[in-house]
């Protein structure tokens, strides 16, 4: 027995010893520990470690490829060995973080020798399209800004590195709720700041995650990677059924801590603070249509850069741009973009400032601009027609007095040659006064 205690042991540490060995014969690690220490660290500290997991397992054996950036290592490679979690996030619309940037773009002539695939829009066997992508606003930045200000975040469809460390496997990191913070801030969507400053961020910071729900705790409940799960039914659009079976979800999870009837009133009112702020935008979307049809929006369309997807054209909807606008359509932006988000999904996390200051109050304050913005430039525009007239009066008074003077001209000349008469004349420079109404 003693005897085979021993065997095992000598087997365990034969086997501790060749997986450190089989790491330290890394052929990154010689030059990584030294021009980039901390990457090592991390991943020394990491489960991919402890599982002999190395570089090459990731990154491949062409070092030249990787060193010249055409190594990626995306989702699909994580996924060979995570799968359930690569297979819930294709469910979510972090999965779709990407197409909102290029999806619509396939046709335009940059696109053109690039891979296409239906699945970049649709997907398999169906003809509706993941979203109504907003590309427009990413294609009009610079390179730079795309890069940055744009992929940075939305690259979280096919780089899992966007939420958890490169190098590390610690989940503590990728589950808090700063790392969601990074993405989800900001006068658009600032789903961060409401959760922080609602009651569940106060418990969380007092209590701690096992009785303040952070972002985790709802958007990727169980450990889940789907983390749209729940949210679908506030979105306008969305099949009924999947909007009872998502609305179902989210209340499965609020009565983790409230009753399930707290949950579902506190969600359908927020339902109802969303569809009330749909309705004040799609007002100031009237307005400002109808000042467009009236030519009223300075500058006009005609004289602004082109729009990438739709040239000249007046723009409004999905791929509304925020460069070069005139003043209500920049107010109509602000509205539909960042005070209707805030007033709708700080409803929905529970932050009633959010909701209220900065959501309700801005949208209606951007509303009544936009009323008075589209009054005054109507007024403008009837005081400058009024302007007009008078002025084409006048030159035309101008022209009636010339042409009257030279008409009496030539009477008077025809008298003095004897032709007619004086009284003739008299009569026919009476007739002609009569005529011009002098």
């Amino acid at each position: 027995m003693t005897r085979l205690v021993y065997f095992f042991l000598a087997i365990l540490c034969l086997s501790v010893l060749c997986m450190g060995s089989a790491k330290a014969e890394d052929a990154c690690l010689p030059c990584h520990e030294k021009n980039t220490p901390w990457a090592v660290i991390h991943w020394k500290e990491s489960v991919h470690f402890e599982k002999n997991v190395g570089c090459s397992d990731c990154h491949g054996h062409d070092i030249e490829a990787n060193h010249r950036r055409e190594v990626t290592v995306d989702a699909e490679k994580c996924g060979h060995c995570h799968k359930k979690a690569l297979s819930e996030h294709n469910l979510s619309r972090h999965s779709r973080g990407l197409k909102t940037g290029r999806g619509c773009t396939r046709n335009l002539k940059e696109m053109e020798g690039q891979k296409k695939s239906c699945s970049l829009c649709h997907a398999p066997g169906s003809t509706r399209p993941f979203d109504n992508t907003e590309c427009a606003m990413f294609l009009a930045q610079t390179k730079e800004m795309q890069s940055h200000g744009c992929g940075s975040c939305h690259r979280v469809e096919n780089r899992c590195d966007t939420c958890h460390t490169k190098h590390g496997t610690n989940l503590s990191l990728a589950g808090s709720p700063g790392a969601c913070g990074t993405c989800h801030m900001g006068p658009d969507h600032a789903q961060y700041e409401m959760w922080d400053l609602s009651s569940h961020g106060v418990i969380y910071k007092v209590r701690g995650a096992k009785e303040g729900p952070s972002c985790t705790t709802c958007h990727m409940h169980n450990g889940s990677h789907n983390v749209s799960g729940g949210i679908a039914s506030s979105l306008p659009g969305t099949l009924p059924e999947l909007r009872k079976q998502e609305r179902d979800h989210m209340i499965g999870i609020c009565s983790g801590c409230h009753s399930s009837g707290f949950a579902s009133r506190n969600l359908a009112e927020a339902d109802r603070i969303e569809e009330q702020s749909r309705k004040i935008v799609e007002e100031g979307r009237i307005i400002v249509e109808e000042l467009q049809k009236e030519n009223l929006l300075l500058p006009s369309p005609s004289e602004r850069p082109a729009h990438p997807l739709f040239g000249k054209n007046f723009v409004i909807g999905p791929h509304m741009l925020y460069e070069d606008l005139s003043r209500p359509e920049s107010l109509f932006f602000r509205m539909k973009q960042f005070y209707y988000m805030n007033a709708a999904k700080g409803a929905f996390h529970q932050n009633p400032d959010y909701t209220h200051w900065y959501g309700n109050a801005p949208l209606k304050l951007a509303l009544s601009e936009l009323k008075s913005e589209a009054a005054l430039l109507r007024r403008v525009k009837t005081l400058k027609d009024r302007l007009d007239n008078i002025m084409r009066f006048r030159e035309t008074e101008k022209d009636d007095a010339g042409g009257t003077k030279k008409i009496l001209r030539e009477l008077n000349e025809r008298r003095l040659r004897g032709d007619i008469s004086e009284k003739e004349y008299d009569e026919l420079k009476n007739r002609v006064l009569d005529e011009k109404g002098l």
